[in-house]
C-alpha cells in the first residue's frame, strides 16, 4: 500500500448516491476485493468454485438433486458468493451476472449454484434459460407483494 493511501476497511461506507456510485463503478473494474479473487464470468466462477471446495464437499454436491440444491446451499454457499463476490457492492462478476439478466443478489448466487452443479454432473449448462426462469420467479413475486400491499391500502 503506498504511504497515504486508505485500506479498504479503514474508508467510512458511501453516504451519497454520487459515491455510492463512484464506488460501484470501482469495484466492478477490481480483480480482488478485500483480499478475494472476483471472477470475471461464468466460467471463471466455476473454476474459481472447484479451487475452493475439496473432493468429499464437491461429491456431495455432485450427487444431490438439483431442485433442491440451491435452496439447501443459498444460505451457505450462496450466502459466501455474496458477500465475498460482492453482489451487493458491485464486482465485474456482479456486473456480469446483470448483463445477462440477473438482478438481484439472491437470484445470482441460486443461479451460480445450479450452474455449478450442472457443470459437476456434466449436464448442458443452459444458462439463458435460468436466468429466463429467474426473471420469471422475480416478477410473479413482485407482482403478489403488489397484490398483498394493495389489498392493505384498500383495508
Amino acid at each position: 500500500m503506498a504511504i497515504g493511501q486508505k485500506a479498504d476497511e479503514d474508508k467510512s461506507p458511501p453516504s451519497s448516491k454520487n459515491d455510492i456510485e463512484q464506488e460501484l463503478k470501482r469495484n466492478r473494474r477490481k480483480t480482488r476485493i478485500n483480499g478475494v479473487y472476483i471472477p470475471k464470468d461464468i466460467n471463471d466462477a466455476i473454476v474459481q468454485l472447484e479451487k475452493l471446495s475439496d473432493g468429499k464437499s464437491l461429491d456431495k454436491f455432485r450427487n444431490a438433486q438439483e431442485d433442491i440444491v440451491a435452496q439447501k446451499l443459498h444460505f451457505g454457499l450462496g450466502r459466501w458468493m455474496i458477500v465475498n463476490w460482492n453482489f451487493y457492492g458491485g464486482s465485474r462478476f456482479e456486473k456480469a451476472m446483470r448483463d445477462m439478466g440477473l438482478g438481484h443478489p439472491d437470484d445470482m448466487a441460486d443461479f451460480m449454484i445450479i450452474i455449478f452443479h450442472r457443470h459437476l454432473n456434466q449436464k448442458p449448462l443452459n444458462s439463458e434459460e435460468l436466468v429466463k426462469e429467474f426473471k420469471k420467479k422475480r416478477l410473479e413475486e413482485y407482482k403478489k407483494k403488489k397484490r398483498e400491499v394493495l389489498k392493505i391500502i384498500k383495508k
